[in-house]
């Protein structure tokens, strides 16, 4: 891009300037947490388009041993960062980001923020130019480097929608900042040019709205989504209009990405909770041409992807599965109820599953080791099932070092083992072995409790290390250091996905009294109600009387509720070759599907926060403890019918009425969504926090307690789902340190 096609973007006085970076300033923390967990701790990494410097200059605070080099084409941008934001391990030049600017294989990361789309605005809307720019960022990065892109990207659904818009929130003629939403519409078609319409206004037909004081334009579902994204940047209209923010739709990033040997670590789109809350909802509507709602386009795209050799896999995916009749690695129990009659399932795995997180403390930043790029290509599985959130993943994730072991051995023992057979941790190396904290994965439907322990390791800045080969493919990837804090944050936006480490993390942080920093995901407001439910005694309620309510049910061989399968697994490369393939058996349910929510009830009162949790009986933790009775937080599989994320508050609030009797006033989505358990099933978890009616809690028979105190007695909390649910809520109300 020449510096005379920048001109085009040029905002004028140095005010100005300062007016534009500060209203994208208030992103960066998203972006920030969307993209620490993926890069390395060491090496250099650029961030191209680095605009005002502040993203550039956060990252460079994260990691004192990662070079952060900022690349802007203009030069007031990259004055403006150097006298600005200022570290010993960050620079800025000046370059265009869409040809080469450092030498091939000299980068451990590469971050593209909201700028690629001025590669293809500024020439001519050429999306080649994009391609181009992806060649030459590969080609600039190491191998195992991480590419990552934070963009717009072209939405599904149907090609033409109904787009309402309201036409009493402003005037219908004179300047933009005074325009109603509808008029401005109108604007924007007459003016906007894009690939879509290079030489003319976007073509639409404008209809009679069903609602009174509101527009309605049949129009592409692509325009509607340019439209709807920057109505709200009025003060920068002109220069707003000159840029096509979406070029390519997810399927075509991921084929770019796939073609150029990168592993695709994850792929999301991202509807950023402010802007949905604040700038969509009852802002306007979209329809398809049968006048059914449809879901509001994503804010953003993120797709962060890995440098992979040629002889290792850019994807794992399910060829194909069928019901399993015998299984050879996992086990089905039967149990009854002796009270109800009510059947349970429950698949288990012969051996105990340990969970292991060492940590090291450096200049007063925690550490982790955690294994990077493990196949679990159960995360693929069962493609016929809906993904709410809509992500991709390539089934290689990050998780804490994990073993199966058999009973022979002491714990401690098996800990030394597996830390020094698959994360390179001598005996000598170890400082100290955290007390033991154990909690059910998924207590519906597994019989499993995981022995996880925090292991204190000597401070450790080595090479990789790579991962003995036990799986059935081609690699198990490599143990390597991540930041605790930052790990943390990158699971609350979807970023990270397995539960297991974010327990950990979460255990690690409280007992070392470090702050976990600022909640980024949906900000929760809760409104002060007046009740007269009692609330219960804390420990009560989450440490319940023991009582065994089941036996084993002899009486049933075949599975009712869940299914047994073997998927048939392939390891695909780059240029499509198969690597490898292997056989796995998981666990589903046999007639809704592999999603779950679950849905903290919160209240608050004039004398603080309230949760309320569901003390139910379970024959997995009866068959550890001897004490079927679990506190849980409510939780429902989710049925095929229910296609998007967005479609499921409406279900929560028909489920709080039916179940429990309860109104339900507010659902707000808390934090990404996770795996339980991914080595047995492909379950995915969504995790909401729902704000209940006060005055219904006490015919609900939910049990209320004091969230602080809670947190107060949360090493008596033994379902991993409500760990989560009780941390994230917690930490989003500043419940934590």
């Amino acid at each position: 891009m020449s510096q005379a096609e920048y001109a085009k973007q040029h905002r004028g006085t140095r005010d100005a300037y300062e007016s534009y970076f500060s209203g994208m300033d208030a992103s960066m923390q998203q972006k920030v947490a969307l993209t620490t967990g993926y890069f390395p701790t060491r090496g250099r990494i650029a961030d191209m388009g680095s605009g005002s410097g502040r993203g550039t200059y956060d990252l460079a605070c994260l990691y004192a041993n990662l070079e952060v080099v900022g690349v802007d084409i203009n030069p007031v941008s990259v004055a403006r960062s150097q006298e600005t934001y200022q570290a010993s391990n960050l620079s800025y030049l000046t370059g265009d980001i869409a040809e080469k600017v450092f030498p091939d294989e000299s980068l451990d990361g590469v971050l593209n923020s909201s700028v690629l789309h001025h590669v293809t605005s500024f020439n001519q809307f050429d999306v080649v130019r994009v391609s181009t720019t992806f060649d030459h960022q590969v080609a600039q990065l190491k191998t195992g480097g991480v590419i990552i892109v934070r963009d717009f990207v072209i939405p599904n659904g149907p090609e033409k929608v109904w787009l309402d818009l309201p036409t009493d929130d402003g005037l219908s003629e004179g300047e933009i900042k005074g325009l109603s939403s509808a008029a401005l519409f109108e604007r924007f078609a007459r003016n906007w040019r894009s690939s879509l319409n290079p030489d003319t206004a976007v073509p639409y037909l404008q209809l009679t709205s069903s609602h009174p004081h509101w527009a309605r334009f049949e129009v592409s579902l692509r325009a509607a989504t340019e439209f709807v994204l920057r109505k709200d940047y009025r003060a920068d209209w002109d220069a707003e209009l000159l840029e096509e923010y979406t070029y390519l739709n997810q399927a075509e990033f991921e084929a770019a990405f796939r073609a150029r040997g990168l592993r695709i670590i994850n792929s999301m789109p991202i509807w950023n909770p402010w802007i949905v809350q604040n700038r969509f909802k009852n802002r306007f509507q979209l329809y398809d041409l049968a006048g059914t709602p449809i879901a509001f386009p994503p804010t953003n795209f993120l797709i962060a992807a890995e440098k992979v050799p040629a002889t290792e896999g850019v994807e794992l995916f399910e060829l194909k599965q069928s019901a399993l009749e015998s299984p050879k690695f996992l086990s089905v129990r039967s149990y009854r109820h002796k009270t109800t009659g009510e059947h349970f399932e429950l698949v288990t795995r012969a051996k105990q599953t340990i969970d292991l997180l060492p940590w090291f403390e450096n200049n007063g930043q925690i550490f982790i080791l955690a294994k990077k790029d493990f196949p679990r290509p159960l995360v693929n599985a069962c493609s016929d099932h809906p993904n709410l959130n809509h992500s991709t993943r390539s089934g290689y994730i990050t998780e804490p070092i994990t073993a199966l072991v058999d009973g022979t051995e002491t714990p401690n023992v098996a800990i030394h083992r597996v830390l020094q057979e698959r994360a390179g941790i001598q005996a000598e190396d170890i400082t100290s072995i955290g007390d033991p904290f154990d909690y059910f994965t998924s207590p519906g439907g597994l019989d499993e409790r995981v022995l996880a322990r925090l292991v204190q390791i000597q401070p450790r800045f080595a090479t990789p290390f790579v991962s003995p080969n036990y799986t059935k493919f081609t690699s198990a990837g490599i143990v390597r250091e991540l930041d605790a804090g930052q790990t943390l944050r990158a699971s609350h936006v979807g970023g990270m996905f397995d539960a297991r480490m974010e327990i950990n993390l979460y255990r690690l942080l409280r007992s070392l009294n470090r702050s976990v920093g600022t909640w980024i995901g949906a900000p929760i407001r809760l409104i002060e109600q007046a009740s007269t439910d009692v609330p219960q005694e804390t420990r009560s309620v989450l440490s319940p009387t023991a009582i065994e309510a089941f036996e084993a049910d002899t009486t049933t061989p075949e599975l009712k509720y869940l299914e047994l399968r073997e998927g048939s697994f392939s390891e695909i490369n780059a240029a499509g070759y198969d690597l490898a393939q292997a056989e796995f058996e998981y666990v589903i349910p046999r007639e809704i599907s592999r999603n779950t929510v679950t849905a903290l009830p919160v209240v608050k009162r004039k004398e603080g926060v309230f949760i309320a949790l569901e003390q139910r009986d379970l024959p997995a933790p009866q068959h550890f403890t001897q004490n079927s009775r679990l506190a849980v937080v409510p939780a429902w599989r989710l049925p095929h019918t229910l296609q998007h994320l967005a479609e499921t508050p409406a279900f929560l609030r028909q489920r709080f009425r039916s179940d429990y009797g309860t109104g339900l006033q507010q659902a707000w989505e808390l934090g990404g969504a996770y795996f339980p358990t991914p080595g047995v099933t492909p379950e995915i978890v969504y995790p909401f926090a729902c704000e209940v009616e006060a005055a219904d809690l006490a015919g609900s028979g939910l049990q209320t307690v004091r969230l602080e105190e809670v947190i107060e007695h949360i090493d008596l909390v033994q379902d991993a789902h409500t760990l989560i649910a009780i941390h994230r809520l917690a930490h989003a109300l500043g419940f934590l340190p």
